[in-house]
């Protein structure tokens, strides 16, 4: 079984971001919360991965939304790397869980890197886009210009967009679909351990409450932030990642969990950011 090394990258965070974004106001309602932004890194078979890119803070699109994002101290892809001793270059795939502008806009970082998408979550976003009725899904959430970036690395076939599920993406990694939820098909990297499985969920689910409930709450809390789905499509979602991690919440890594903090070992980085040693 291959064994891969995995590591949360945070490149930058919101410090009082609205708790009604994850929680629909079932869950402190009003109240704001420690939210970070992050990328994930696998390292193992004699290759590195990220899940998710990150954003370009050096593109005025991406950092004017950062900012209307309650967020502050963000970094590039790039720098974040470096942390870590690695650069951009050292990457060679990019799968990417969804098209928000937080997952899909540093592209332009990574000149040699292989992306993996699905097809339906880029020709749905393409079409939407099209249509100024739905412009409040991705005022905040998508940038327009990505799609032209999408379509830039597919002609230059370093695109691959996968249709639906599939497993052995890469040796141990296995690829589910989340439909029309927190969007049209987002991506769930799963990746066996002689441990048991960690499913890389990106935004499907925000935080643990998401998938644990509270003790006044003892239910599944789905996560609306910037749905464009059904939050039934949520909750079942949830009720197949609890099964895959054996209902153990610490193997579900999730992008913007601002929790994790004394859940797993982390060194704090020159840039004033965190690196999390989710499996070593």
């Amino acid at each position: 079984m291959a064994n891969y090394r995995i590591r949360v990258l945070e490149l930058g965070c919101a410090e009082h971001f609205p708790t009604d974004f994850s929680f629909d106001g079932y869950y402190l309602p009003g109240e704001t919360m420690w939210s970070p932004f992050s990328m994930t890194l696998l390292q193992g078979e004699g290759k590195n991965i990220l899940v998710d890119c990150g954003f370009d803070m050096s593109n005025p699109v991406k950092a004017g939304i950062y900012e209307a994002s309650f967020a502050s101290n963000g970094h590039g892809p790039g720098e974040v790397l470096e942390t870590v001793g690695l650069k951009p270059d050292d990457i060679d795939a990019v799968i990417v869980t969804h098209l928000h502008w937080d997952h899909a806009g540093g592209t332009a970082c990574f000149p040699k890197a292989l992306f993996y998408l699905q097809r339906e979550e880029l020709d749905s976003w393409s079409n939407i886009v099209k249509d100024p009725a739905y412009t409040a899904l991705f005022l905040r959430s998508f940038d327009t210009n990505d799609i032209a970036a999408f379509r830039e690395l597919e002609s230059e076939e370093r695109l691959i967009l996968l249709d639906g599920e599939q497993d052995g993406l890469f040796p141990g990694i296995n690829i589910r679909v989340s439909r029309f939820a927190h969007s049209f098909a987002h991506q769930m990297v799963l990746v066996e351990h002689d441990a048991g499985v960690h499913v890389l969920a990106g935004d499907v689910c925000n935080r643990p409450e998401n998938l644990l409930g509270t003790k006044e709450l003892p239910f599944f809390i789905p996560n609306p932030k910037f749905a464009v789905g059904a939050p039934v499509n949520a909750v079942q979602d949830y009720m197949r990642i609890m099964k895959w991690v054996d209902s153990d919440v610490d193997r579900v890594v999730m992008a913007h969990d601002g929790t994790r903090n004394g859940r797993y070992p982390e060194t704090k980085t020159g840039l004033g950011l965190s690196v999390y040693e989710i499996c070593p």
